[in-house]
C-alpha cells in the first residue's frame, strides 16, 4: 500500500491528510467538493481576510500586540469598565489585541464577560443584544456578518492607546 500526503489550503480553511493512496484517489473529489462548498458559504470573509492586511499592521503596531497579554479583569481594570457596553469593549478588545481575533462572535463575548467575575453582571448577557446594537449605531463596532463583531478602527486606536499598546 502506498502512502501519500496531501494538504490543501483555501483561505482560512486548511486541510491536511497523510494515508492510503486510495483514500485519495477516491475520496479526494468529494474533499474538494466540500472544502470549495465550504469556501463560497464564507467567501466574503475568506476574501476579506485575503485581501486586507489588519489594521494593526497598517498602523506599524504588530510587534507590540502580538506580544499583549492581559486577563479580561486586568483590560478591564486598566478601562475603568462601569458597564455592560464597557465590559463588552474589553471583551472585544482582549480576543483582538491577545487572542489575535479580528472577528468576536457573539458567544465568545458572552464567554469573554463572565471571565471577569467582580466586573460582570447577569443582566449584560440579558442585554447583550440591544448594547450590540448601540455599540454598532455609536460606531464602536462592526457587525460583518451577522453575530460577529470587530472593533472600528478609531475604537481600536483609543483602547491601543488606553492600554498602552500603541
Amino acid at each position: 500500500m502506498t502512502t501519500s500526503k496531501i494538504k490543501i489550503k483555501l483561505g482560512a480553511i486548511e486541510i491536511e491528510y497523510e494515508g492510503s493512496e486510495t483514500f485519495l484517489k477516491e475520496e479526494l473529489p468529494q474533499l474538494l467538493t466540500a472544502v470549495s462548498d465550504l469556501y463560497a458559504k464564507s467567501h466574503t470573509t475568506f476574501v476579506s481576510d485575503l485581501n486586507s492586511t489588519s489594521i494593526a499592521e497598517q498602523s506599524g503596531n504588530i510587534n507590540q500586540i502580538e506580544n499583549f497579554e492581559a486577563t479580561l479583569t486586568t483590560i478591564a481594570a486598566k478601562l475603568n469598565v462601569k458597564s455592560g457596553p464597557e465590559l463588552v469593549l474589553a471583551s472585544v478588545a482582549r480576543r483582538t489585541f491577545c487572542l489575535a481575533e479580528e472577528r468576536v462572535t457573539r458567544e465568545n463575548i458572552i464567554i469573554e464577560m463572565k471571565l471577569a467575575p467582580s466586573y460582570y453582571n447577569q443582566s449584560y448577557t440579558g442585554n447583550l443584544t440591544p448594547t450590540l446594537l448601540r455599540l454598532v449605531k455609536s460606531g464602536k463596532l462592526k457587525e460583518p456578518s451577522q453575530n460577529v463583531y470587530t472593533l472600528t478602527a478609531d475604537t481600536r486606536r483609543e483602547l491601543e492607546i488606553s492600554l498602552g499598546i500603541s
